[in-house]
């Protein structure tokens, strides 16, 4: 999306463990596509996990995580068909004003983590009521930092992006998930159900 450069001067605080890496219980150390290391001071990444509520469990499982550098991000999505990201970005622009919310925690002064992701930034939903959703969050070495992320997308705004994607966008997430995540036989159906997108 086309949204104004920010200067962060106290805008960050170290990564929360909502972001760390459930398998680990820690940080993520590394990308997940070149191996280079996250954690030294002005590499920049981000951090996406997809999350499965289970009501009649009371309990929820991660689908999903990963960490992923600048470079490796711009590379992903240089390989995703320009219609989608077009198209993905005039949905955003036109469904969430990320100015306007980023405007209005820092007037609040707000960096509580728990507030910036526990509704869908497009529906408003609450995660607890989501199937599934997406979370998202921007860093800096070991710190998270509170740009137009961190955010939380709900399941069913996955399920509108994905009716907006081209062949060739869908063909190069599934591929992108078979190489990259373990994912058990029932997630492996359609893979692009749950989609590994940058914002």
């Amino acid at each position: 999306m086309n949204l104004p450069d920010l200067i962060i001067s106290h805008e960050f605080s170290r990564i929360p463990p909502r972001f760390y890496s459930d398998a680990t219980g820690k940080p993520f150390e590394t990308c997940l596509v070149c191996g280079r290391g996250l954690l030294e001071p002005g590499i920049q990444y981000v951090i996406e996990k997809a999350i499965r509520n289970y009501d009649n469990f009371g309990t929820k499982d991660t689908i999903f995580e990963y960490a992923m550098c600048f470079s490796c991000m711009d590379a992903y999505r240089a390989n995703l068909s320009e219609e989608s990201n077009r198209r993905i970005d005039a949905y955003l622009a036109q469904n969430v004003d990320l100015v306007k919310r980023r405007h209005a925690f820092m007037e609040a002064e707000n960096l509580d983590v728990a507030d910036w992701t526990s509704n869908c930034v497009v529906t408003g939903q609450p995660a607890g009521r989501c199937q599934e959703y997406q979370i998202y969050c921007q860093c800096d070495g070991g710190n998270m930092l509170f740009t137009y992320m961190p955010f939380m997308i709900s399941g069913e705004v996955m399920d509108d992006v994905v009716l907006l994607l081209s062949e060739k966008t869908l063909g190069e997430i599934g591929g992108f998930m078979d190489e990259y995540f373990d994912l058990p036989p029932e997630l492996k159906i359609n893979p692009v159900d749950r989609p590994v997108l940058i914002f």
